[in-house]
């Protein structure tokens, strides 16, 4: 082989490396290629089999919102990953194997450097005229040694691009409780905030978010589910007071009215007045004492109280003043 063609074969082999390299480099994901990526590769624990960004559930719909949250925020691929595997029980990853068009750009680095490698060595085995009359062969330039040195660093870079992304995307073990520091709960469904509360169920702050849910199904009447939650929050050593006193007076309504356990309401609604007096555990002990209990005048004294505490307006404070006046007549609860 002359030594214009090895000379040419040598700088087609530069050329080739270096598009590689630039290739590999302008195809790192940007931002929402980054979301997409690691929202095909997480499965929807509510669904089957099927990855968050291609699910319409809800919790799915939560998760690729904290995904792209993270993402925004810097968070690396494997960060985010044991942060939604660990909250969201059920969370696994659909990880398949490189293939199809984006095969080429795990396997042409290390090709690349196998190659330059190669040449390199048997350039070194062949010295340029082997075989022919030559009067003296011409030493090895040092530009070059300087070509061959470029040849092999540009293949080595393109691997370790490859490598370092393989790392990243590579789950790592669980990072312990999910971050519930500022989590602002209304962003997210029933269906999200129950998983969350599921997996993080020993963190000491989760009886907020308890809490949280809680009162949703308590307004829509749902006792079934907001029982629990109440219960667990109500016994929980990590309950702030008003935690601890918004649980027990929610328990102490949905005894009375849910089944009709008087004293038992009473002794919750009890309970959650002596960690703090608020208007609505009166009001609510007073119905049950009015309602349940065939009390009026004791129920007339606590609507009062509550009138007198002040800051109620409008159409609370008109129900609680028609209360007080029909306890006083002592006329049937709801008349």
């Amino acid at each position: 082989m002359s030594d214009r063609l090895r000379n040419l074969l040598y700088l087609g082999f530069i050329a080739a490396a270096l598009v590689t390299l630039v290739t590999l480099m302008a195809s790192a994901p940007g931002t929402e290629d980054r979301v997409e990526a690691l929202g095909s590769r997480i499965r929807c624990p509510v669904c089957q089999g099927e990855a968050i960004i291609d699910s319409p559930a809800p919790m799915a719909r939560d998760m690729m919102a904290l995904v792209r949250q993270r993402v925004d925020e810097g968070a690396t691929d494997e960060e985010i990953i044991s942060e939604i595997t660990t909250s969201y029980t059920g969370a696994l990853l659909l990880d398949p194997p490189a293939s199809g068009g984006t095969l080429w750009l795990w396997l042409a680095p290390l090709l690349a450097l196998l190659v330059g490698i190669s040449v390199i060595v048997w350039w070194r085995s062949h010295p340029p005229g082997e075989g022919a009359a030559v009067t003296a062969p011409r030493p090895r330039s040092r530009a070059r040694a300087w070509v061959g040195g470029v040849i092999l660093a540009v293949a080595a870079g393109g691997v370790i691009v490859a490598a370092g992304s393989a790392i990243q995307d590579r789950p790592g073990p669980a990072a312990g409780a999910a971050d519930l520091d500022g989590v602002d709960s209304s962003q997210v469904s029933n269906e999200t905030m129950e998983a969350v509360v599921s997996a993080n169920a020993d963190d000491p702050r989760i009886d907020g978010m308890r809490l949280a849910l809680a009162e949703r199904y308590f307004q829509v009447g749902d006792y079934r589910s907001a029982f629990p939650h109440y219960l667990a929050v109500a016994e929980s050593e990590n309950a702030s007071q008003e935690q601890a006193h918004t649980a027990l007076a929610r328990l102490g309504w949905m005894a009375y009215e849910g089944n009709g356990e008087v004293e038992t309401a009473l002794a919750l609604l009890d309970q959650a007045l002596s960690i703090q007096a608020t208007p609505v555990a009166l009001y609510l002990k007073g119905q049950v004492l009015w309602c349940g209990a065939g009390r009026p005048e004791e129920a007339a004294a606590l609507f009062q109280e509550v009138l007198d505490r002040g800051g109620l307006e409008g159409e609370p404070r008109a129900q609680v003043e028609e209360d007080l006046e029909l306890a006083r007549r002592d006329e049937p609860c709801g008349a």
